[in-house]
């Protein structure tokens, strides 16, 4: 069996290849990337193994497509997408073009190829400003960026497919990522925060910091999306999950990294305040919902939030040395 991930050289799909290679040691996985934000030099080395096959491409071309779906592709993990607030506001074409218009093309090669499991990766951005808590799966969708709108327009591409095709499709709505992978990139909070801090700047903290956001490990990601291909297909076919971690404000998780950035670099680190991006979400209130997720899957957050900055910073020391 072939299992392809889209997006496979970014921050999720990076860590999911490596993992998916340990949970499925008789599949072949396939990577497909356009390297617009992803890079497969952190895991360039598993194109030595048959296994694997670690493709440039782009989910907006059929023909690309054509190509990583092998015959005998059985589930595929999609990530492939323009991600953020600032790079869809940046690349608006872009943006609905991949996120919307490359989810319907991988969904009809997917169908033609009778792929057993679909993954959608999708966002709390969904949601938009929240109206009540917990934020749980049947909270109303009201995006307020494009990132939002176009993650909610997949969503629906994916929900049609499993009521009107028969593909058995599976969305996870993720809350902010943090932490290690195979290859990370240090533009989410959490990590601009700690490379921020080895490279002698402030944090940069947007408005007052007091909104509150739900912070997940990215190996947690991980381990949802796998055990995802792992459950029962009554379980999963046709559900939309939240895949969440801990609540914390942008000031407890500033705190945390001036006190392991104190410890770790042996001085101080400062703090700079500044503006909300165009479309960001401000609630001081974050309570986000995966107890469906925990029923479903089994799913439960296993890292700490001050671990995982802990290893950022060990992380980040380590590279900036090299």
């Amino acid at each position: 069996m072939n299992i392809l991930v889209t997006g496979g050289a970014g921050y999720v799909g990076s860590g999911l290849i490596l993992r998916l290679g340990e949970e499925f040691s008789e599949a072949t996985i396939t990577s497909i990337d356009n390297l617009t934000t992803g890079n497969y030099r952190f895991i360039e080395y598993l194109k030595r193994d048959k296994r694997y096959r670690l493709l440039q491409g782009d989910i907006t071309k059929s023909a690309d497509l054509k190509k990583a779906l092998a015959p005998d592709t059985g589930m595929v993990a999609h990530l492939a997408a323009v991600p953020g607030i600032k790079l869809c506001n940046e690349k608006p074409q872009d943006a609905i073009n991949t996120n919307i218009y490359g989810t319907h093309l991988l969904l009809e090669a997917a169908v033609k190829c009778s792929v057993e499991r679909f993954i959608s990766i999708s966002s709390a951005a969904v949601y938009g400003t929240p109206q009540k808590h917990p934020i749980s799966e049947e909270h109303p969708l009201k995006p307020i960026n494009l990132y939002g709108v176009t993650k909610v327009s997949a969503e629906q591409l994916v929900e049609a497919c499993y009521l009107t095709r028969g593909l058995s499709t599976t969305t996870l709505r993720l809350s902010n990522l943090y932490g290690l992978s195979a290859y990370t990139p240090w533009k989410t909070v959490i990590p601009r925060f700690v490379s921020q801090a080895v490279n002698n700047e402030p944090l940069t903290i947007r408005a007052d910091g007091k909104q509150k956001r739900n912070f997940v490990h990215v190996q947690d990601v991980i381990s949802a999306i796998t055990r995802c291909f792992k459950a029962p297909r009554q379980a999963v076919a046709g559900e939309t999950l939240n895949i969440g971690g801990h609540a914390l404000s942008v000031n407890q998780i500033a705190n945390i990294v001036v006190q392991e950035g104190q410890q770790k670099l042996n001085k101080e680190v400062s703090k700079a305040y500044t503006s909300l991006e165009l479309g960001e979400v401000y609630t001081s209130d974050f309570e986000y919902d995966y107890e469906r997720a925990s029923k479903k899957i089994g799913y439960e957050p296993e890292r700490e939030v001050s671990q995982g900055i802990s290893e950022l910073f060990d992380y980040a020391l380590k590279t900036k040395a090299e």
